[in-house]
């Protein structure tokens, strides 16, 4: 009975202490105007006429507003958790984690229970692999928690005895199924005694005399120098406190939640990455159409900007823009036009003015010649 009391107690702190851990305390400010009442006491000069001169005192209440400052102690969530109905915080990956993962603190995942981190070769990001405690057959891999399937290219075997279920064989449909041999791996037969496979016909095919002499040749000079070959792999047998332990691996107990889509692993051209892992078009673009049949965001420039953008003769990828060349001979062909049409206008205009001037030279001949005519006597 004390051993369940003890143990009542123990988890009782972790969990308080966990509880506490997600709460955060800080002191806060509140400023309030309140109504007070006051008293103040009003001094009475006396009459200037009065001999004796004596000042009055009146003390006089009155209502007021003052401000008032207190502080208090604020428990809340912190940073990088949420209070959820329950009241409360748990932590958030706002990035999410990968399948048959949780949030186990602010962006960092954690595989749950039957589950271990690993490591995918291509990318290096992280995901949750399911744990077998019995180790699965040949051709099998493990697919969920203590659950073994055979893999791609095997076949499920009957089971023998009292077994539950049988291995996995491979498949092998070359040679019309290993005739006279046999399947030793995936689309691999190994033939019997007497035969030979035969790469031009993919089968196996029996020997002649003279070839099965060869044959025993050849197999006993390679008996007289045997071939091995040892291979040593490193098992670990401790790990930190942030690792476990699966078959001799130091494996992370707990992982970033970034690494998803192309904040792992980039976007392509004229794309920004957001944080939700999802690739769109920078602005000034937007997505091809063909790329939406195939799933693979492409983008391209609006018409907008590849107008705006004449000034530059190629884009960021040494491409020759496709309206410079139109625009520019459109641009310079208004430029002629415009050349041609100021020096006819030129000209004209030259030419009005020398006929107004011409015109009023003519009047000035013909005033004068009055003016003279009307002075002789």
């Amino acid at each position: 009975m004390k051993f369940i009391w003890a143990l009542i107690l123990v988890l009782g702190s972790v969990a308080a202490n966990a509880e506490r851990d997600n709460y955060c305390e800080r002191n806060e400010t509140i400023r309030a105007t309140v109504p007070v009442t006051k008293q103040r006491v009003i001094v009475k000069q006396p009459s200037k006429w009065k001999i004796w001169k004596k000042t009055e005192k009146i003390t006089e209440i009155y209502d007021s507003e003052e401000e008032q400052v207190t502080h208090r102690l604020v428990r809340e969530c912190c940073p990088g958790y949420l209070q959820v109905e329950s009241g409360l915080c748990e932590p958030i990956c706002s990035r999410g984690c990968p399948a048959h993962a949780s949030c186990a603190a602010p962006d960092r995942c954690e595989c749950i229970s039957g589950y271990v981190s690993a490591r995918n070769h291509q990318d290096g990001s992280h995901y949750c692999e399911p744990i077998c405690e019995t180790p699965c057959p040949a051709g099998a891999q493990c697919v969920t928690p203590n659950t073994c399937a055979c893999r791609d290219g095997y076949t499920q075997l009957q089971p023998t005895g009292d077994g539950v279920s049988g291995g996995c064989a491979p498949v092998c449909r070359v040679g019309d199924g290993c005739a006279n041999g046999k399947c030793i791996d995936v689309e691999r037969c190994a033939c019997n005694s007497g035969y030979r496979w035969d790469k031009a016909e993919e089968r196996c095919i029996e020997l002649s005399a003279e070839s099965i002499s060869e044959e025993l040749d050849t197999t006993e000079d390679n008996t007289d120098s045997p071939s091995t070959s040892s291979t040593a792999a490193f098992t670990a047998t401790h790990c930190p406190d942030d690792f476990v332990l699966f078959r001799g691996e130091c494996r992370e107990k707990q992982f970033d939640s970034n690494e998803v889509g192309c904040l792992k692993s980039g976007c392509g051209p004229h794309q920004t990455c957001l944080d939700s892992g999802v690739c769109q078009c920078s602005d000034g673009y937007v997505p091809e159409e063909s790329g939406e049949a195939t799933g693979v965001l492409s983008c391209r420039r609006t018409l907008l900007n590849q107008i705006l953008g004449l000034n530059e003769a190629t884009d960021d990828e040494d491409e020759l823009n496709p309206w410079t060349i139109p625009i520019i001979g459109v641009a310079s062909g208004f430029l002629f036009v415009l050349l041609i049409v100021g020096l006819l206008g030129g000209r004209r205009y030259r030419q009005e003015r020398a006929a107004l001037a011409n015109k009023e030279m003519e009047c000035q001949y013909s005033k004068k010649t009055v003016d003279v005519d009307e002075w002789v006597p």
